[in-house]
């Protein structure tokens, strides 16, 4: 079994890329600019005993053949230096958070043109190029439900992938091609408490474990979506939240 996962020279992305590594796939690590932490990824990937291969791809590219151009390329890479892939996991977008007050065009171009763009680029792509009962896992997030003061346009862009990974489900269904998604909650870190104590303690008041969750419960949930004991799940955004979307709206 091979996979590929954009955004895995660390964070969330390195979990996940360990995760798979673990279930038996041969991992391509897909990153930007830290190429000393996806080799980090392709160290630990290897120490579980399958093989690993770090892609470098600058995804965020506003000419649209280039774009198209680059995501093919990436793709062929990882076919080249793994064999045919069965899983990809797009874990690559961009986290920024700009008030309301300066959300400008600018700003929204930075989020589309990081995140959704590539990501509909990568699913067209890799739909091209996996293997029959093969499954793209995007990653979503929680705020694609509902979205948190300052984080508008980071939370349409996550509501918008949501939606992409529906649509995409019944495109490539005919391939025998699945895509499913995850929506995150709030990933704990070391630090994390320290650094920003009042939003912790809102997540736990509003969660029903009363904590956050971590990257290895996500990366757990995506192993799980991309391996066929879910083979009969498409379409759908699996909340890894902690409750968080449970609770009580009013």
């Amino acid at each position: 079994m091979t996979a590929l996962v954009t955004g895995a020279s660390g964070g969330l992305g390195r979990e996940l890329a360990e995760s798979l590594a673990a279930a038996g796939h041969d991992v391509a690590v897909h990153f930007r600019g830290d190429a000393e932490g996806a080799h980090e990824t392709v160290r630990r990937v290897r120490a579980a005993g399958v093989r690993a291969y770090a892609a470098r791809c600058d995804l965020a590219l506003t000419d649209p053949a280039a774009l198209d151009d680059a995501c093919a390329g990436l793709l062929d890479e990882a076919v080249d230096a793994l064999g045919p892939l069965d899983v990809v996991v797009l874990n690559a977008f961009p986290q920024e958070v700009t008030p309301w007050a300066d959300l400008d065009t600018a700003a929204w171009d930075r989020v589309l043109d990081g995140g959704l763009r590539p990501t509909a680029a990568l699913i067209r792509a890799a739909g091209r190029r996996l293997r029959r009962g093969g499954a793209i896992v995007t990653v979503g997030s929680i705020e694609g439900f509902r979205a948190a003061p300052g984080h508008t346009a980071y939370a349409v862009a996550k509501a918008a992938l949501h939606h992409l990974s529906a649509a995409a489900a019944y495109e490539l269904g005919p391939a025998g091609v699945r895509v499913v998604g995850v929506a995150p909650g709030l990933i704990d870190r070391p630090g994390l408490a320290q650094e920003w104590p009042e939003g912790v303690d809102r997540w736990r008041r509003a969660s029903a474990l009363g904590r956050p969750v971590t990257a290895a419960e996500v990366a757990r949930v995506v192993t799980f979506l991309a391996s066929p004991a879910a083979s009969g799940v498409t379409g759908v955004v699996v909340p890894v939240d902690a409750g968080w979307s449970a609770a009580p709206a009013w």
